[in-house]
C-alpha cells in the first residue's frame, strides 16, 4: 500500500454500523473503549487539565481522531467537536427543558456548517436511550445505555448503532456518550461527598 502524498488528507476514521462504548474502571479520567465485537477501535478520554469538560478520541494506533470542547458560557451545553487537524466536524447542543415532574434533556447535532442534521429523542427511563432523528423525522442513529446491564456493572457501557452514517458523523455520537458518561460520573461524586 502506497503512503499517502504529503498534504494529502489523513484516512478517515471509520466506525462500523454498531459498536460499543466501555468505561475503564481503573483509569485516571472518564474514559471509554471503543469496540466492535472483540476488536478494539480507538478510545474517547477526557483530558485531565481543561478549563471546561474536554475529550479526545484516538484510534487503537493512539493516533488523535477528534476532540471535544464545551464552551464556556451557554444555555444548557454546547460541546465544539474538531479533527485531529482543528477542522470543525459538528457541535452538540443539550437543551435542558424542566417540567413539573421531570428533566428534559435532548440534544442537537449540528454539521460542521451548523446546520442542524439530527436532534435527539432522550429516553431516561430504566435506561438512557438517545434515538437521533433527522430533520425529516428519520431515524439515523441511536446510543443506548442499558439499564440491567449498567446495573450488575460498576462502568458505563454503552450501545451504538448507526443506521445512515452520511447523515451524522460517527464521531459526534462518540463525543455524546462520553459527555453523558462524565456528567452522571460528575453528579455521583458530588452525591458522594454530601
Amino acid at each position: 500500500e502506497e503512503a499517502a502524498p504529503p498534504g494529502a488528507a489523513a484516512p478517515a476514521f471509520a466506525l462500523p454500523p454498531a459498536f460499543t462504548l466501555v468505561e475503564k474502571f481503573f483509569a485516571f479520567t472518564d474514559t471509554l473503549t471503543l469496540k466492535a465485537g472483540d476488536r478494539t477501535l480507538g478510545k474517547v478520554s477526557a483530558k485531565f487539565i481543561a478549563l471546561t469538560k474536554s475529550f479526545r478520541l484516538t484510534d487503537a494506533s493512539d493516533n488523535l481522531v477528534a476532540e471535544a470542547r464545551a464552551r464556556f458560557f451557554a444555555l444548557g451545553s454546547t460541546v465544539d467537536v474538531t479533527d485531529a487537524r482543528g477542522n470543525r466536524i459538528g457541535t452538540i447542543k443539550e437543551q435542558i427543558l424542566k417540567s413539573l415532574f421531570k428533566i428534559h434533556t435532548t440534544y442537537s447535532v449540528l454539521d460542521a456548517s451548523g446546520r442542524e442534521v439530527a436532534r435527539s429523542e432522550k429516553l431516561d427511563w430504566l435506561s438512557t436511550e438517545f434515538t437521533l432523528l433527522d430533520p425529516s423525522g428519520k431515524v439515523v442513529a441511536q446510543i443506548r445505555r442499558d439499564f440491567m446491564g449498567n446495573l450488575l456493572r460498576i462502568t458505563d457501557k454503552w450501545e451504538a448503532t448507526v443506521r445512515e452514517p452520511k447523515a451524522v458523523d460517527p464521531r459526534l455520537l462518540v463525543m455524546i456518550a462520553a459527555y453523558k458518561t462524565s456528567v452522571d460520573n460528575d453528579r455521583r461524586r458530588e452525591e458522594a461527598r454530601k
